[in-house]
C-alpha cells in the first residue's frame, strides 16, 4: 500500500499553464488569421479596382495639375539605382509640372557623382532635376536633417511635395492617385502610400518583423488607417512652412527623428485625414542575425520619444501602451507552443506498457 501524496494530486487535477500557453497562442493566431484575411479581401478589392482609380484620378486632375516637386534623401548607391532614378524622374506619370530634389549628406556620397554622372549622359534631364547638399545632422536623423534642407528650398510655384525613398518604383498614375486623393479632400493632411513587407528570406528573425508590421497593414488595408510613411508622403508645400503653429516643420525642427510619424502625430493632434489608398510598395525584409532584428524593434519604440510633445490631456503612456501592445501580440504569434505536460507517474509496482 502506498500512501497517497494530496499536493500531488492537486498538482495534477489543476489546469496546467501550459493549456493556458497554448490557448492563449490558438485565440492570437485565430484573432490575426481572421483579421489578414479580411485584410487580403480588402487588397485584392483594392487591386481589382486599381486601374480605374488610377485612370479616373488622371482624368479628373486633368490639365489643372498643380506644380509638384519631388524630394529623394539618398545615401549611397547600389546596382538598381540608376534604372530606379531614372524611372522615377522619367516615367512618373503625373499630369502637371515636376522637379526633383536629389538630397545627399556630402558631396563625397556616392549618390552626388552618380546623379551627375547619368545627366552628364543625358540618362537624367538637367533641367529640373538638382542635387543639394544638405551637410552633418544637428539635433535632428540625417534623413530628417535632409528633407528639411530640401523643403526650404522648394521654389514657390510648386504647392505640391512629394516625399519619396530613392528605391521605390512608381506605378504609372500613382502619383496623380495621390494627389487626387489630398487635392480633394481641404482636411486631408497627407496622402501616403505604405510599405507592404515581405520576408526576403526564411528565418524566423524575417517573419518577427514582418508579423510586427502586419498589425498596422490590417488597418491600411482598408483604406482607414490614417498613417503616413516616409517611403511615399505627399503633402501640401503650405503644410510643410515652418510659419504654421504646431505644423510639422517645427516638429521636425524640435530634435525630430521620425518624418513619417511625427506626420502622423500632427494629423492626429489637429483632427485632420491621412489618405492611405491602395497603393503598397514591397519591402523585403532581411534580418541575418538577432542584433539586426534587435536595432529594428529598438528604432520602433525610440520613435515614441520624437513625437510632438503632447498636452496635458493626451498623456504619452498611450503611445508607450499601444506600441507595446502591439510588440507584445507579435512576441506571442512568434512563441512556439508550449510542449504538452508530462504524463502522471505510474503507481509503484506497475510495469510501463
Amino acid at each position: 500500500c502506498v500512501a497517497k501524496d494530496p499536493r500531488r494530486r492537486r498538482t495534477m487535477e489543476s489546469p496546467s499553464s501550459a493549456v493556458y500557453l497554448n490557448v492563449a497562442h490558438a485565440a492570437a493566431y485565430a484573432a490575426f488569421g481572421l483579421l489578414w484575411l479580411h485584410a487580403a479581401r480588402l487588397r485584392r478589392r483594392s487591386a481589382r479596382a486599381l486601374p480605374a482609380m488610377l485612370s479616373d484620378a488622371s482624368r479628373a486632375l486633368g490639365d489643372s495639375a498643380p506644380p509638384l516637386c519631388v524630394v529623394l534623401p539618398v545615401k549611397g548607391a547600389h546596382a538598381q539605382s540608376a534604372a530606379n532614378w531614372r524611372a522615377q524622374c522619367c516615367s512618373h506619370g503625373y499630369a502637371g509640372p515636376v522637379s526633383f530634389l536629389f538630397v545627399v549628406q556630402e558631396e563625397e556620397d556616392e549618390a552626388y557623382s552618380l546623379v551627375k554622372q547619368l545627366q552628364a549622359s543625358g540618362s537624367l534631364p538637367t533641367e529640373n532635376v538638382s542635387v543639394l547638399v544638405a551637410g552633418l545632422a544637428v539635433g535632428t536623423s540625417q534623413k530628417l536633417h535632409n528633407l528639411i534642407h530640401a523643403v526650404e528650398r522648394i521654389g514657390e510655384q510648386s504647392e505640391l511635395v512629394l516625399m519619396l525613398d530613392d528605391d521605390m518604383l512608381l506605378a504609372p498614375g500613382a502619383v496623380n492617385l495621390l494627389a487626387h486623393e489630398l487635392l480633394s479632400d481641404p482636411n486631408a493632411l497627407a496622402a501616403s502610400g505604405f510599405s507592404c513587407d515581405a520576408p526576403g528570406r526564411w528565418t524566423v528573425l524575417a517573419h518577427a518583423a514582418c508579423v510586427y508590421r502586419l498589425i498596422l497593414e490590417i488597418s491600411v488595408a482598408g483604406g482607414e488607417g490614417s498613417h503616413a510613411w516616409g517611403g511615399c508622403c505627399l503633402m501640401r508645400r503650405a503644410d510643410l512652412l515652418e510659419s504654421v503653429p504646431g505644423g510639422v516643420m517645427a516638429h521636425w525642427k524640435n530634435r525630430g527623428y521620425s518624418d513619417d510619424w511625427i506626420i502622423t502625430a500632427v494629423a492626429r493632434k489637429q483632427r485632420r485625414r491621412i489618405a492611405n489608398p491602395p497603393l503598397l510598395f514591397l519591402n523585403l525584409v532581411d534580418f541575418r542575425s538577432p542584433s539586426q532584428l534587435y536595432n529594428f524593434f529598438h528604432r520602433q519604440f525610440f520613435v515614441l520619444d520624437t513625437y510632438p510633445q503632447p498636452s496635458p490631456d493626451e498623456p504619452r503612456i498611450q503611445a508607450h501602451r499601444l506600441r507595446l501592445e502591439s510588440y507584445a501580440l507579435a512576441s506571442l504569434m512568434g512563441l512556439p507552443p508550449a510542449p504538452p505536460p508530462p504524463p502522471p507517474p505510474l503507481p509503484r509496482g506497475r510495469a510501463e506498457p
